[in-house]
Order: structure tokens, then sequence, then C-alpha cells
């Protein structure tokens, strides 16, 4: 099952040995941890496997890093694998896809940004919504704390500011935190992984195109990304289990509950 499931890696490595009610430890991004990990815990148990116990929410190259020391059996990576991370042959999946979204408040009449443009604000080289056809008003950057490491803000330093510094942010712990303050500052810019209740905040499109399902896995949206799950070889026992539950269509639906997954859920 799991050959069929998007094998996209794989090399030599040794499981921790583990029963049934052993729960494997997972390392790694918090954009899955935080989300889909639980549900998919759950799920696998109800069919008799493992539970997942997240004991490191480290970000994605740290959490890899434990998982290549047998600190942990899964990691989760909120970005593709660098080619140092594919050089130690991990075994991986994607199990689906997410994108960054640029947020504005909705009274904001600027209708859409470039990358271009998203990296001058974000490195300070424009600080006024005039720049780009807004309001004569300076920007306010928002973001989540720019922890080193994160997969998230690490895409985000890659793939718009192209290893350029951030100027200074307004920067909190949690995403929803962000969205909120978007909500209610009609100057302020943020970004974020898209989310499927984001409310009170309006995501423009970027490079002129909108973030949607066929544009994030297709990657015609800009800021696409796969998320991915990795381990030090490829998995037999109740790790391969957990994988094959999380390729099947039950875990893929619960997949489908934040991030875009790797077909059509039906």
């Amino acid at each position: 099952m799991l050959g069929l499931a998007l094998l996209l890696g794989s090399g030599p490595g040794c499981q921790r040995p583990a029963g049934s009610d052993t729960p494997l430890v997972y390392a790694g991004s918090g954009s899955i941890g935080d989300t889909v990990l639980s549900p998919l815990s759950e799920g696998s148990v109800r069919r008799g496997g493992p539970p997942v116990e997240a004991k490191h929410y480290v970000g994605s190259a740290e959490g890899f890093k434990l998982l290549m020391e047998g600190r942990a059996d899964v990691s989760g990576l909120a970005r593709s694998l660098r080619s140092t991370e594919k050089a130690r042959h991990p075994y991986y999946v994607i199990i689906g896809y997410a994108a960054l979204a640029v947020y504005v408040h909705p009274d904001n009449p600027v209708t859409a940004l470039s990358r271009a443009q998203l990296k001058a604000f974000f490195t300070g080289r424009l600080k006024n919504w005039k720049d780009v056809g807004g309001p004569d008003a300076p920007v306010e950057l928002v973001t989540v704390k720019l922890t080193t490491g994160s997969g998230t803000a690490d895409f985000f330093r890659e793939a718009v500011l192209e290893g350029a510094p951030f100027a200074p942010t307004h920067a909190f712990e949690h995403p929803r935190e962000v969205q909120s303050y978007v909500a209610s500052h009609p100057h302020a810019l943020a970004w974020g992984t898209l989310a499927p209740d984001v409310q009170g905040v309006r995501v423009l499109p970027l490079d002129g195109v909108a973030p949607g399902p066929d544009s994030i896995r297709t990657a015609e949206y800009p800021l696409s990304r796969p998320m991915v799950l990795a381990t030090r070889g490829v998995p037999d026992g109740p790790l391969r289990d957990f994988l094959d539950y999380v390729m099947s269509p039950e875990g893929q639906a619960i997949v489908a509950r934040s991030f875009i997954p790797i077909r059509e859920v039906r």
C-alpha cells in the first residue's frame, strides 16, 4: 500500500521496535503537529495501530535532526526536504499540500500583490500602502514569531525574501493571533498558512494567482509547499501501518480538514 502512496525516498535505516500499544514519537513542524497529527493518531488507534505522541514541536529542521538521531520515529516537515536532508537517505511521503496566504484587512483597497512587492514590504524597502496603489498609510507588518528552523518561516524567507533579513514585525505566538490582529487593523499585512476557516481578513492573489486546491497542488500559486512525514528508513510494522493510514481515504479526509489532500476526497 505505502509503495503506491507516493513513495518519494528511501534508504537504509532501522525502526524502533514497537508493539501496537507503544506510542510512536513525533518531532517537527507545528503546522502538522497542531492540526492533523492528533486526529490521525486517533484514527490509527481505532484501526488497531499505535498512537503517535507529539513530544517535540521544534520546527521542521530540528525535528528532522531528532529523527535522524533516533530520538523520534516520525518527523513532520512543512516544506520540501533540502538536499542535505535527502543525502541522509530518509524515507518520506507527501501527505498533502499547504500554501502561505497573504492577508489584509477587508477594507484595504489593494486587490493583489506580486512577490517582489511582498519582499519589498517585509524587508522594509517599501513602507507605505500608497506604493502599491493603496491609501497613504504606513504598512503594519505582522507575523508569527520568526523562529529559525520553523518550516513556515524558513519557506517564506526562501520563497519571498530570497535570503534577505526581515524588517521589524509585530510578532505573535500563534497564527490565529496574527489573523485576529489583521482583522482589526486596516493597515496590517501578514502571511500565514492558508486555513479553511479564516475569518475577518481578505486573502490576496500573488503574482496574479489566488490560492486554491488546483493552484496549490500544481504549484501554480507561488507560495505552495508540500507537507511531509519522514522516517529514518523504509518503515515496517506499526510505523508502516500509521503511514498507510495517513495515505488511506480516511486519513486523507482528515488531512483535508487543514490542508489540500494529495487528491480530491470523495
